[in-house]
């Protein structure tokens, strides 16, 4: 896998955010609570979990219960801040309308916590998106390179302007718009970090 780190002005941040949509993987600890993957791990606080996570699927499933559910190798995780209408108030964690999806929810896991080492994929959508992307992407994430390109391709001006410095496998390199197609074909672990 090849290393590509990007120091970039923080206008240009948000650009990647879209990476997070379509899910991110991480290279973690995993057979651990999903409150501990989330505050231990990936360094969100309780207080942010417990009030602005408001909707969080493990595996496609609701849940309710973030000190139940475990995080196993090869989990999907979404998380959401609250979603608006209906289904937004059915799928909240520990809703008024949770039993409704009871049949669909995430259950307290048989196997219980067997700490190990695996690899998570992350979708983070609106406010948490923005919240927490920045810090995922500092710490690096696993992305394809298919999926750089298109920001690219819809951002040249832009992220061209925005990147001051890259380094692809500890070495520096030219960042342009070429670098991107290059890329297009490899899984990266990529991480930004603003420049100061």
């Amino acid at each position: 896998m090849i290393r590509l780190h990007l120091h970039v002005d923080v206008s240009c941040v948000p650009l990647f955010y879209s990476l997070f949509e379509k899910g991110v993987v991480l290279s973690t600890r995993t057979g651990c609570t999903l409150r501990d993957f989330l505050c231990g791990q990936l360094g969100l606080s309780d207080e942010y979990l417990d009030q602005r996570v408001q909707t969080l699927f493990l595996d496609a499933r609701p849940v309710d219960d973030v000190d139940k559910a475990v995080v196993r190798d090869g989990s999907v995780l979404a998380l959401s801040a609250a979603m608006p209408g209906i289904l937004g108030a059915t799928m909240r964690k520990g809703g008024r309308y949770a039993a409704f999806r009871k049949d669909i929810s995430q259950h307290t896991d048989e196997c219980g916590i067997c700490d190990t080492s695996g690899r998570v994929t992350v979708k983070l959508f609106n406010m948490v998106a923005r919240e927490v992307g920045g810090g995922l992407l500092e710490a690096g994430i696993e992305v394809d390179g298919g999926d750089l390109q298109r920001i690219a391709d819809r951002y040249p001006g832009k992220l061209n302007r925005s990147i001051r410095s890259a380094r692809m496998d500890d070495r520096a390199i030219t960042p342009d718009t070429s670098l991107f197609s290059t890329l297009s074909e490899e899984p990266l672990l990529l991480s930004v970090s603003i420049a100061g």
